[in-house]
């Protein structure tokens, strides 16, 4: 998803930056060479990040932390360029051209900076109402706050974030908590004990639960020799006991008030759905049967799924799914009441709440980022669920 994003920007990048280089007419050799080895250079950024990551023995800290910088001084230069584009190229007089284009690109550029400084960590909370005649009488009106993507390892100051995070979720007052995965950005060890003792205290009465996402399974590890998968999804899974919430792979729980429950489950993400990670595509051979088989039909039934591509398997058997992974592509603009992300190119789901014949499916757009350390438009986000009949 972030590799396409980026691909898109450098095609129209590098085709923009021929036009300027042209319309720039420089007389001076020595000003068109340093010219074209400033633009190459400000094009061949992604591809430094993606060089240093393959040659890196592990996907360390200090490797991410680089190749996260790089792309977002990449991203910041880039759209500010094209900011100045739009006037530069535009106009047939030269020195209007570059007033103009000078004034888009300080505007772009303002907009950028604020999205690394504010809109990064500026949390929202959204409130959505989710009707269901199978919700029971006791449930109604029940509150459970949704939140996913936390990514611990691409915070920038972790333990101060999630610390906020952690405030707001409690300061809502929900019945239950549940998260949709992608707690960790590359391996387990993010969860310090310090970050630990933060997260243990995100509570709610009937419990707070999580299921898996593609980075919590430690498939960005490269030295798995040292670090196997599966060692870093059984050390995940003890750090989760020892806060206080609960892992849900292919399992169901039962949140009983009064007479009535209602039915959380949470899809594991195994290694059949590893190729799908970053696919625009549903797994053709995904099916949610066997994960429901024991769940009542006449229950009304919360699914987690890190992957929203998998709502249409699970609709069959869940009334509400519940997602995150998309991110809105941590780029998104709302114009005239509706929203717009580079995510519309890519998925049919990508953030909000959908319905199909009375299943519902909600995405968040998470809470951390990947790829670079923006977030235009695209706020961390809570979300309050109120179930009503």
């Amino acid at each position: 998803m972030i590799t396409f994003i980026f691909i898109t920007i450098a095609i129209i990048t590098a085709w923009a930056d021929y036009r300027a280089y042209k319309k720039t007419n420089l007389q001076s050799i020595k000003s068109k060479i340093a010219l074209a080895i400033a633009l190459i250079i400000l094009n061949i950024q992604p591809i430094i990040s993606i060089i240093i990551t393959a040659l890196s023995k592990d996907n360390t800290e200090a490797v991410m932390n680089f190749a996260s910088w790089n792309l977002t001084i990449y991203t910041i230069a880039t759209l500010t360029r094209m900011g100045f584009y739009i006037g530069f190229l535009t106009i047939k007089q030269k020195g209007r051209a570059i007033i103009v284009g000078s004034i888009i690109a300080a505007a772009i550029f303002a907009i950028l900076c604020n999205s690394l400084i504010n809109t990064r960590t500026s949390l929202v909370i959204k409130n959505v109402s989710i009707t269901n005649n199978k919700i029971p009488e006791s449930f109604d009106g029940f509150r459970i706050a949704l939140f996913s993507d936390l990514h611990i390892g691409s915070l920038l100051n972790p333990e101060r974030e999630i610390k906020a995070l952690a405030e707001a979720i409690n300061n809502q007052k929900p019945d239950m908590v549940l998260f949709a995965g992608d707690l960790l950005h590359i391996r387990h060890t993010e969860i310090t004990p310090k970050i630990a003792q933060i997260l243990s205290t995100i509570k709610a009465p009937y419990g707070v639960y999580t299921a898996l996402g593609n980075h919590d399974t430690g498939t960005y590890i490269q030295d798995s020799i040292s670090l196997p998968r599966n060692r870093n999804i059984a050390h995940l899974n003890t750090k989760i006991g020892q806060i206080g919430w609960t892992m849900l792979r292919d399992s169901t729980i039962y949140a009983v008030r009064e007479r009535d429950s209602i039915a959380v489950t949470g899809i594991d993400f195994t290694d059949a759905l590893l190729e799908y990670k970053h696919s625009l595509s549903s797994p053709d051979n995904f099916s949610a049967d066997e994960i429901f088989a024991s769940v009542p039909e006449e229950v009304f039934s919360i699914a987690i799924s890190h992957l929203p591509q998998l709502w249409h398997s699970i609709a069959a058997h869940a009334d509400l799914t519940l997602s995150g992974h998309v991110h809105a592509t941590q780029i998104a603009v709302e114009l005239f009441g509706k929203r717009f992300s580079p995510a519309m190119l890519m998925y049919k789901e990508w953030s909000g709440l959908y319905s199909d014949s009375g299943k519902q499916l909600y995405i968040t757009d998470g809470i951390g980022s990947v790829g670079f350390y923006l977030r235009i438009g695209a706020n961390p986000e809570v979300t309050i669920l109120e179930l009503n009949r």
